[in-house]
């Protein structure tokens, strides 16, 4: 190779290094651009997706809160009815006051008919010495029944009585009579008891005044007169039964008693 040849060789394969170092260059700064828009595009894509979590924690937080504070309320306005109004939407608040209104009433009903009772009952109770009633001694009472007398009053000694096969003390006389005959109230009065007892059967007390009770037994159990009544002297209170397993062999008849101050006093002293 001549002199002349070399330099231009040394030229020519100066170039092509030169430009293989510049491609070499240029595919560095390519690759290491590259790679730094790579590495910024995985940071890019991981802060989105962190923030795309974030907002969904957030909204799950928001949405927690909600169904808490729905919860919430729901239990306030269900504890609020229940505290205000729970009988109200069962009925039960109305069944009640019903019933409260009607036990209300009954126990007034009740309260007014012991009040009455009481009145009445105090009212007979006292009609003995009322000064509407008075009984007069000199005239004496009406015979009851038409009859003869079977068994005298005797308080102070002791009769003999058939049916019982015994002898004790009559606090009344026994007054013949049949059965059906009418009964007459022997002074004017109040009723002041109607009452059943095994001895006399049913019996009638009339308060007459001053003290005075007149009783009348053996009576039919259809009466003429009720509890309170006020009976003239002559009316019909009753009929003759027949009589209690007490008189069988007595006969029937009218167990004629008469009480002053509840003490016995005998009644064919008063009859006229």
């Amino acid at each position: 190779m001549s002199k002349k040849n070399v330099p231009d060789f040394l030229k020519a394969k100066g170039f092509y290094v030169s430009l293989l170092t510049g491609i070499c260059a240029l595919c560095i700064i390519c690759v290491v651009y590259v790679s730094m828009l790579t590495s910024n595009d995985k940071d890019n894509v991981v802060d989105l997706n962190d923030s795309n979590n974030q907002t969904e924690d957030m909204v799950k937080d928001g949405q927690n809160t909600e169904v808490a504070d729905s919860d919430l309320t729901n239990e306030q306005n269900v504890a609020g009815i229940d505290a205000d109004v729970p009988s109200d939407l069962t009925g039960d608040a109305e069944i009640q006051d019903a019933e409260e209104v009607k036990e209300t009433e009954s126990n007034a009903v009740t309260t007014q008919e012991q009040a009455d009772a009481q009145e009445e009952n105090s009212a007979v109770a006292t009609s003995g010495k009322s000064t509407n009633l008075t009984f007069n001694e000199e005239k004496g009472l009406l015979w009851p029944v038409d009859g003869n007398v079977i068994m005298n009053y005797s308080m102070s000694s002791v009769i003999y009585f058939q049916t019982l096969d015994q002898y004790k003390c009559n606090p009344a006389i026994i007054i013949q009579a049949e059965v059906g005959e009418e009964v007459l109230n022997a002074a004017k009065g109040i009723v002041s008891d109607i009452s059943y007892n095994e001895e006399t059967g049913n019996t009638v007390t009339v308060s007459i005044g001053d003290g005075y009770k007149v009783i009348y037994g053996q009576l039919d159990e259809n009466l003429n007169v009720k509890e309170g009544q006020t009976v003239s002297e002559g009316t019909a209170i009753g009929t003759i039964a027949k009589p209690t397993k007490y008189y069988v062999k007595e006969g029937t008849n009218l167990f004629f008693e008469v009480l002053l101050e509840d003490e016995t006093v005998n009644p064919m002293l008063l009859l006229r």
